[in-house]
């Protein structure tokens, strides 16, 4: 047998499968027993693919050489993404598809799902222009334009022996309809002189590009040069000086000049850093090159300046940026106070400026002092927006590099939010294997740390969150990646494993182990994915290292991917007339069944209408505190329509008009304007909506809803059904953005077209869907409205009276002059979400971040919390149940939240 398997294992290894166990010191050829283990293992983890929250997929680009390229695919296959990448690899990119192996044990092992050889990868010259940039983006262009995926990361790196064989990594996430809409661009700047631009923009979003061009003629003194196509959308040629000193050096301005093309390009309205990406190149080293790949996704910081932090474990730290929310002296103090670093210079450009340390590195360890770092600006209200992190040549000394960008954000001042520090060193390998590119090596010195912080952890406390995700990682590396607990340095945990195999120098299973990992935080324990970031180590770049970084956000809900298929028989829906407002030819001549479109402005004109005249600010048990909110508002007062899409489905349509027939005319608020959607109704159909995230809105736009899914994330008081309302600010509470900085603060609503018919009207809770069915009633109208003054919600126990027409992606505002008169309203009812304080007679909430602080403590059994409201200090006594102002002794009661 081992003879037949030829290359996929050592034909001398018959030994028992303990061997390799847990702990590998010395790479070793994958023998028949672990060949078969490994596809074991990869089998067992199929348990985990019961559920999906959010979907992830990551796609390496290799560039070997002129020509001479390779492709890999890792990650679930949802929503035909694997199809859809197969026709473009092979039909747009002339690839050719290669065998990655499978789970079959007459297999090799598979690091990936899919590989292609890549013939499009082109170079020229000696300045590093190449077209991987340019590649990478045209591979975002189509997971994002046309496939409606989320662009998570960048990563990317030089291997080889002077870096000739250039990577690529992008990961994307759960499709986001803002995607199909979201123009993208990249940035390359190198420290050589050189600055590159990727970006296919259509006429709309091209202004950008002009003002970049003269940007980059005024900042750096930069021609444009012509007749580099191929390899960028623009290239331009720095002015000698502007770039001044080598990688790493005191006087090196690259970070600086890194940090303002951040600010630049952010100050456009609606565009953010999305990913960022960094390196070294040239025989020395001396070169630096940064990519950054930002997006129009509205982010809610705004504006927001950048500051950067580069670490590296030479002893050396730079910060850069503008001076913000006093950080720089915080900042300064935290380095020199509790790392006790030295200053090592200062300068400044313009408004942005750079100042370096000396740091005293006895036993480096680069993970704790990230989360270190991201604690200290968690604490200080600020975000961490990207990471990277690379082996760079210091003024000629290797070294292991960390850079993290920050912004000031919505994390509420002196609250950590719950962060994972997840890394993977691959190991390795043995030097005669690294040049045989058919044997697969088990890599020796293996390692997966992870450290944590939340809640409590610059007190010495951990959260429950901490503690269980914690030992759930525990359980997943030892029961399914067969790793045992190593040493590990303070506040760590540490595994060995022997999972990381590679074929030749540079074929691993990182990525593979990369999506499984994401996959495990994110669809088994509800984490949000943030960032990750590839490190290649070593003189050819053969030992990787990948960091991951999660937050919890509160768990996901599952996205409701559907295995329904339409039937593609026209006989089975070709009576029913269609629309005369659809206008694709596809779904019109019967040859495709569905295509979502992004709304003409006319459409998202009436769809604002009918969201401002059915909202109401009544604040119900159901709303939840929103990061958003400013202090003294617990609701919007209106949510602003950001863009639009609609869904032509012809099989959708059929099984509503199905199921319409002759009623009596039932009173829907939505109905009560007239717009060009109430013109679209037939009788007995009126507009509601549902309140959910956007890449829930993109599955149910193409399967319709699933009754099965229905109500699972927000409980069923009526009974079993499809729950909507007439009014946006009902659905509202229950409109998410996607988590982990995917498009942030940008909720969905669905906007339904039902047959409501003749609803069976109830106002109490109990199971009345079954109730109505049996009388022949359409849905359950549950009127709370009436009794309490609340909201009318509208169930529907047969999701064919449900057609999902519009996806509306909307942001909350919060600022009353920033809406029309007739909306600033103020708010009834309660949340019974908030600690509160008693004024007088009347109990009134603690402010948000209080709020969060008390909530926290809460959860770690704190008795008492002490907290700083602009310069005065309040104490809170949970057990006891009082507040007291340190200055004045005020004392007021205080009571828990109503609601758990």
């Amino acid at each position: 047998f081992a003879s037949a398997m030829g290359c996929l294992f050592s034909s001398g290894g018959s030994e028992p499968e303990a061997e390799f166990g847990a702990e590998v010191n010395e790479a070793t050829p994958v023998t028949q027993s672990f060949h078969k283990t490994v596809h074991e293992r990869l089998r067992k983890l199929r348990e985990l693919d019961q559920s999906t929250k959010v979907p992830f997929i990551l796609i390496e680009l290799t560039g070997e050489g002129h020509g001479v390229g390779e492709i890999e695919v890792c990650g679930k296959d949802e929503y035909g993404v694997y199809e859809a990448l197969d026709g473009f690899f092979l039909g747009s990119w002339n690839c050719r598809k290669l065998d990655p192996g499978d789970l079959n044990e007459d297999s090799k092992i598979p690091f990936c799902t899919a590989q292609y050889e890549w013939p499009g990868f082109a170079v020229t010259g000696d300045e590093g222009l190449n077209n991987m940039g340019l590649m990478s983006m045209r591979v975002v262009d189509f997971m994002c334009g046309t496939l409606s995926w989320t662009l998570a990361v960048v990563n990317g790196g030089n291997v080889g022996k002077v870096g000739e064989v250039r990577e690529s990594q992008l990961i994307f996430k759960a499709p986001h309809p803002m995607n199909l809409v979201a123009p993208h661009m990249m940035i390359e700047i190198r420290s050589a002189g050189y600055i590159e631009i990727c970006a296919d923009l259509d006429e709309e979003h091209m202004g950008i590009l002009n003002d970049m061009d003269a940007y980059f003629a005024d900042r750096f003194k930069a021609d444009q040069i012509l007749g580099h196509e191929d390899y960028c959308d623009r290239y331009y040629k720095a002015t000698d000086g502007i770039f001044v000193g080598s990688a790493g050096s005191v006087e090196s301005n690259f970070g600086l000049l890194t940090v303002d093309v951040c600010d630049l390009v952010t100050n456009y309205d609606g565009w953010s850093l999305v990913a960022s990406n960094a390196g070294n190149y040239g025989e020395s080293g001396e070169h630096c090159e940064q990519q950054l790949v930002f997006r129009r996704d509205y982010h809610p910081l705004g504006n927001a300046n950048y500051v950067q932090v580069i670490l590296n474990d030479n002893g050396n730290i730079e910060v850069n940026g503008k001076l913000v929310r006093d950080i720089h002296p915080k900042l300064d103090s935290f380095f020199r106070k509790k790392w006790n670093c030295e200053r090592a210079g200062q300068f400044s450009e313009s408004e942005t400026m750079s100042r370096r340390y000396t740091w005293n590195v006895t036993d480096s360890n680069l993970l704790q002092s990230m989360s270190d770092i991201v604690c200290f600006f968690e604490l200080q209200g600020w975000e961490i927006q990207v990471c990277s992190q690379q082996q760079v040549k210091e003024e000629g000394t290797v070294c292991h590099e960390q850079q993290l960008l920050f912004r000031p954000g919505k994390t509420e001042v002196g609250t950590i939010e719950p962060h994972l520090f997840i890394e993977m060193y691959a190991g390795e390998g043995a030097e005669d294997m690294y040049e045989d590119e058919e044997t697969t090596q088990v890599l020796a010195n293996q390692k997966i740390r992870v450290r944590a912080i939340g809640p409590g952890t610059d007190r010495g406390k951990m959260s429950p969150e901490i503690k269980q995700v914690l030992q759930e990682i525990n359980d997943f590396v030892i029961n399914y990646l067969g790793g045992a607990i190593s040493e590990s340095a303070s506040g760590e945990s540490a595994y060995s494993c022997n999972i990381f195999l590679c074929r030749g120098a540079f074929e691993n299973n990182l990525a593979q182990w990369t999506m499984r990992l994401c996959d495990f935080l994110v669809d088994k324990l509800g984490w949000s994915f943030i960032v990750c970031s590839l490190c290649n180590q070593g003189d050819l770049g053969q030992f990787r290292k990948q960091q991951l970084v999660f937050r919890f956000d509160g768990d996901k809900r599952e996205q409701p991917i559907s295995t329904i298929t339409f039937s593609n028989d026209v006989n089975d829906w070709a009576e029913t007339d269609l629309p005369d407002y659809w206008t694709y030819p596809e779904v019109l001549d019967r040859t495709e069944i569905n295509r979502v479109r992004p709304c003409s402005d006319q459409e998202k004109a009436a769809l604002q209408v009918i969201m401002d005249v059915t909202f109401k600010r009544v604040l119900t048990r159901d709303r939840v505190p929103d990061d958003d909110a400013p202090e003294d508002e617990e609701m919007p007062y209106r949510l602003e329509v950001v863009h639009a899409f609609r869904s032509e489905h012809a099989c959708l349509h059929h099984r509503l008009k199905q199921k319409s027939e002759e009623v009596d005319l039932f009173d829907v608020k939505t109905s009560d304007p007239s717009t060009l959607l109430r013109d679209r109704l037939s009788a007995g159909e009126h507009y509601l909506f549902h309140g959910t995230n956007p890449s829930s809105a993109m599955s149910i736009l193409k399967t319709g809803f699933v009754l099965d899914h229905a109500g699972s994330a927000t409980g069923t008081m009526y009974g079993a059904g499809v729950y909507t309302a007439e009014c946006s600010s009902k659905s509202d509470e229950y409109g998410r953005d996607d988590g982990g900085n995917t498009y942030p603060s940008l909720q969905a609503m669905l906007v339904c077209r039902c047959f409501v018919g003749r609803p069976y009207t109830v106002d109490s809770a109990g199971d009345h869907c079954g109730t109505a069915s049996g009388l022949g009633y359409h849905c359950v109208c549950g009127d709370r409205e009436t009794k309490v003054g609340t909201y009318r919600e509208f169930v529907f126990f047969d999701e064919h009276l449900v057609y999902p027409e519009y996806t509306v992606i909307y942001r909350r505002q919060y600022s009353a002059d920033k809406v029309p008169s007739m909306m600033r309203l103020p708010t009834t009812g309660t949340t019974g979400r908030f600690w509160q304080m008693k004024r007088g007679s009347n109990w009134a909430n603690v402010p948000p971040e209080v709020n969060k602080a008390l909530t926290a403590a809460s959860k770690i059994g704190e008795a008492e919390v002490e907290i700083t409201l602009g310069s005065t200090e309040y104490v809170f006594n949970l057990e006891k149940k009082y507040g007291l102002n340190t200055r004045t002794d005020n004392k007021v009661a205080l009571r828990a939240p109503m609601v758990k």
